[in-house]
């Protein structure tokens, strides 16, 4: 068979198209191969980003709770060694829990995460508030009580202290119990004042205990009062700087509270004399004795026997004169002796039931 010119040539067009679509083909289905595979790649890089995104936040909240945690638990040693009374002064302010930097708290409070903990940092912090409102109450007692002994409670305060309508705030650097480079400094506000006013409590108990307590003989009779009186040598007016207490030869006298023995001896008028220190700048003189049972240095404590009484000295009969001085001045004893039981129950309610009882 014969073909024509234009038979081949028509042939030959036909054939080359077939081979161009075959070539755009072949290219169309690589690009489309090439696609594939970089969306592909974009999707695991996203898939990639997700999972580290979600290691981030998961070591976030991690953070937060080790956190959270680590916050409660310097809350509960700070809670237990003041309310224990293990520790005071710079330790205690070594425990102060400090504020710290929550990571993520709203991301970890939307999960659910510190749930566990939400419990028993609100117990917490109730506790904290009890603390402070039974600070402030014993605080106000000793305050009214030292007052009522005509004292100035501010003499017995180791630092100065300001009330505000916040409560109690130290003001002033220094001082035993806080340190002035570091202190309260950025410790959690409320447990900063909470540390602020126990303080306080420590320092006015501590000056309780020095107070004259203990009605220093058990059995007397009231025969002069301090203050002016009628000399019963001579009759005629005189300062009297004493008490007193008229009972039994070799009646037991008492230590009216906590000191050290500075006198031991016979004195003068008074006769056989035992002075105690009892620090912040009280003393207490028992006078008149009959026997002495203590030495001059001794630590005696509240309401240990020290003396007998007697009639020693310029006296006209069987008594003790008891004297109390505050910086070297003498004051009335009775109000000391008056508030005797209240003093006592207070240190009572602090130091527990084996302290002596004045009867």
């Amino acid at each position: 068979i014969r073909i024509g010119t234009h038979e081949q040539l028509m042939g030959l067009g036909t054939a080359a198209m077939i081979a161009g679509w075959m070539t755009v083909s072949t290219v169309t289905g690589h690009n489309a191969e090439q696609a594939a595979d970089q969306k592909a790649q974009a999707e695991l890089a996203r898939m990639a980003a997700q999972v580290q995104a979600l290691k981030a936040d998961t070591a976030a909240l991690k953070g937060t709770v080790a956190t959270t945690a680590e916050r409660i638990e310097a809350r509960q040693q700070f809670l237990d060694a003041l309310l224990t009374g293990r520790a005071k002064g710079n330790e205690l302010a070594g425990l102060l829990p400090r504020t710290t930097r929550r990571v993520s708290a709203e991301a970890a409070a939307n999960a659910g995460v510190l749930a566990p903990f939400a419990a028993l940092e609100q117990k917490q912090l109730a506790l904290v508030d009890k603390a402070s409102a039974t600070a402030e109450t014993r605080i106000r007692d000793a305050e009214a009580l030292i007052g009522r002994l005509g004292l100035n409670p501010g003499r017995f305060m180791a630092q100065s202290f300001a009330r505000s309508s916040s409560g109690l705030l130290r003001t002033g650097a220094g001082g035993p119990f806080i340190p002035a480079s570091d202190g309260a400094a950025g410790a959690d506000p409320k447990f900063a004042e909470l540390f602020v006013n126990w303080q306080r409590v420590e320092q006015l108990e501590d000056a309780m205990a020095s107070l004259p307590s203990f009605v220093p003989a058990k059995s007397y009779t009231l025969t002069s009062s301090y203050g002016f009186r009628y000399d019963p040598f001579h009759g005629r007016g005189a300062q009297h700087a004493g008490l007193d207490m008229a009972g039994a030869h070799g009646e037991p006298i008492f230590a009216a509270a906590a000191g050290r023995v500075v006198r031991a001896e016979r004195y003068g008028a008074y006769g056989n004399t035992v002075d105690i220190d009892h620090g912040r700048g009280i003393l207490t003189r028992y006078a008149h004795l009959s026997s002495i049972a203590v030495s001059v240095g001794d630590r005696v404590e509240m309401g240990q026997r020290i003396a007998g009484m007697g009639s020693t000295g310029r006296s006209t009969g069987t008594h003790l004169h008891y004297e109390v001085r505050i910086d070297g001045q003498p004051v009335n004893p009775r109000p000391f002796i008056d508030s005797s039981r209240y003093l006592l129950a207070y240190q009572q309610g602090r130091m527990g039931p084996e302290l002596p009882s004045a009867q």
